[in-house]
């Protein structure tokens, strides 16, 4: 086992950028005869079990957004002198002053820390000068098909409404100022008021129809939640545009995923986004029906002009180098 990288990290729940990149990392591995790796799925695996894997490898690879999970996995390779890479999948200064503390010091004991912006890597080279930039992106190896009730849903709506707007939420979460990660609230304050727009969420958890349902008495006719299980870029062959209306992010799967469909994407400025989004600032001042419009009018295809790099072929680079 010296000789394989132990990958640590979570399995999909559907929609959830961590565990999508993971999921695709692992395919696409294989599929391009890579087999120098074990992955252990942090859901299943009892911290013993962790523990022993990590002892009996060489090199780990570690995915997870909790800060002191990341230190304490850091600090225990540095005791065993092991070689660890950790991908931050969130934007570097989103948590409160001990988690990001944790952070830096995690990336401080790793071998190399991978960021996902040029931002976090400005902060993360201070703290490790072999911290590097990898995009999050990874094209889609499998896709399944969506549910008739899903299809039937989606039907419904194309037919009562113009455009069709996404979004999605791995789950419920809230930043350091307590307002929601994933600005699902003001969304809805916003196409609800809206005659010819209709809103897809992708709420793979539930919790966030659960929210928003607590706090609204009726649910507008024109917000359509999808609680089960599907894939999201499904939901974007649907779509006439893909919302980002987040207060922090790392590099957003699905915002490449829309650009590679060819579907315009709308996303808060909180980090450097890819080319071809148009930013705002604030969701309260968008004017989605009319940009839609605009973006119609001026022929939006901008999927194949864009080069992405290839995400696993430079990962596997770096195994490569840590397994010297």
């Amino acid at each position: 086992m010296k000789n394989k990288i132990l990958i640590l990290g979570k399995l999909p729940q559907p929609v959830g950028g961590v565990t999508i990149h993971v999921s695709r990392l692992l395919k696409t591995l294989k599929n391009r005869g890579f087999n120098a790796f074990h992955f252990v799925d942090l859901r299943e695996a009892f911290s013993g079990k962790i523990f022993l894997e990590i002892v009996r490898h060489r090199v780990i690879h570690l995915h997870v957004s909790t800060p002191y999970f990341q230190f304490f996995v850091a600090a225990l390779c540095r005791v065993l002198r092991k070689r660890l890479i950790v991908t931050y999948h969130g934007n570097w200064g989103r948590f409160g002053i001990r988690k990001n503390m944790a952070v830096k010091l995690s990336s401080c004991l790793a071998f190399i820390p991978i960021v996902l912006n040029k931002e976090s890597l400005n902060k993360a080279q201070k703290w490790n000068r072999n911290a590097t930039i990898i995009p999050a992106f990874i094209p889609p190896v499998e896709v399944g098909l969506l549910s008739k009730k899903i299809t039937g849903a989606l039907t419904d709506l194309r037919s009562r409404y113009q455009y069709l707007l996404c979004t999605n939420a791995s789950n419920l979460t809230f930043d350091k100022n307590d307002e929601e990660i994933y600005g699902i609230s003001g969304l809805i304050d916003n196409i609800s008021h809206t005659s010819c727009c209709a809103l897809i969420i992708s709420d793979p958890s539930g919790a966030n129809k659960k929210y928003i349902e607590k706090k609204r008495k009726k649910m507008p006719d024109n917000i359509l939640f999808i609680i089960e299980e599907h894939a999201f870029c499904n939901i974007l062959s649907y779509s006439d545009a893909f919302i980002r209306n987040t207060t922090t992010d790392g590099d957003s799967v699905s915002i490449h995923e829309a650009i590679m469909y060819g579907v315009p994407v709308f996303a808060s400025d909180c980090v450097s986004r890819p080319s071809q989004c148009r930013l705002f600032k604030d969701v309260k001042e968008m004017d989605f029906e009319r940009e839609i419009k605009n973006q119609k009018l001026n022929n939006y295809s901008e999927s194949a002009s864009e080069h992405y790099i290839d995400t696993v072929n430079e990962i596997i680079m770096i195994y490569q180098k840590c397994l010297c």
